[in-house]
């Protein structure tokens, strides 16, 4: 895994790095990622992740087999849950997570994708569930993320079927934001989202990311009583006094340093 902040500096590209088998998620690596953006998100400069894999054949090939065949039931489960945990950590993180799918992204890695703020995907991006394949089921929380994004029907027909959805169909099912990108222009393209954050107020965009986490799965009820308060603390914080004030004056506003 390497970590790299390329032109804006309050965005950092962590891009995973295990070529050799596809960029699999082993338990070392899910361990290092997990924090490595719990540690962006909290060090006051990084506004936007963008979240790659290593070379245009994988985002991430999903779990490592190789470590999962090692494991009986009662360690599987220690295991199963410890990446729940830090994929939850990431899906939490109080910066945005941008998914940049530069290939193949299965199993685990298209659970990782799934925890995610939101995807841009390359034309070579390919999604798939393909556990039922192996006797197996997904176990970082492809069961229960993928029905909320594409529907419980497509969602079981993906992994009772492991068929994969390439590209153009995940942008049509709502799994990516933007139509598909040439290979080489899709870090550029997630890059460009995410200085667009950057520039928008870092305190308002925590309290969107937390409401939407959060309100997910409250009755609507709870959930509009959960914006509201988000909604009063923005209005009454220096953030919305800056910004409506450079709205005014036509003028770009200067979130950075407000307390």
């Amino acid at each position: 895994m390497t970590v790299g902040r390329p032109g804006d500096a309050a965005v950092a590209v962590v891009r995973i790095e295990r070529p050799q088998v596809h960029n699999a998620l082993n338990a070392a690596l899910l361990r290092a990622l997990g924090d490595e953006i719990a540690a962006l998100g909290a060090d006051g400069r990084t506004r936007a992740i963008v979240l790659t894999g290593s070379g245009q054949k994988a985002f991430s090939a999903g779990a490592d087999l190789d470590e999962l065949a090692t494991l009986d039931a009662e360690a599987a489960h220690v295991v199963m849950r410890a990446g729940q945990e830090v994929i939850r950590r990431i899906e939490r993180s109080p910066v945005p997570v941008i998914a940049a799918v530069n290939g193949l992204a299965l199993g685990g890695g298209f659970e990782l994708v799934l925890a995610c703020s939101f995807a841009v995907v390359s034309r070579r991006a390919a999604f798939g569930l393909p556990e039922s394949g192996l006797g197996l089921i997904p176990g970082y929380g492809g069961t229960q993320r993928l029905a909320k994004v594409v529907g419980p029907y497509v969602a079981r027909h993906v992994m009772l079927t492991g068929e994969r959805i390439d590209a153009e169909r995940a942008y049509q099912l709502g799994l990516a934001v933007t139509p598909p990108t040439e290979p080489d222009e899709l870090l550029a393209a997630a890059l460009g989202i995410a200085e667009t954050i950057t520039a928008r107020g870092p305190e308002a965009c925590r309290a969107i990311l937390d409401a939407v986490d959060r309100g997910r799965d409250m009755p609507l009820d709870a959930g509009l009583a959960l914006e509201t308060g988000l909604a009063a603390l923005a209005i009454g914080g220096s953030e919305s006094t800056e910004g409506v004030a450079a709205f005014k004056e036509k003028r770009a506003p200067k979130f950075e340093g407000l307390a």
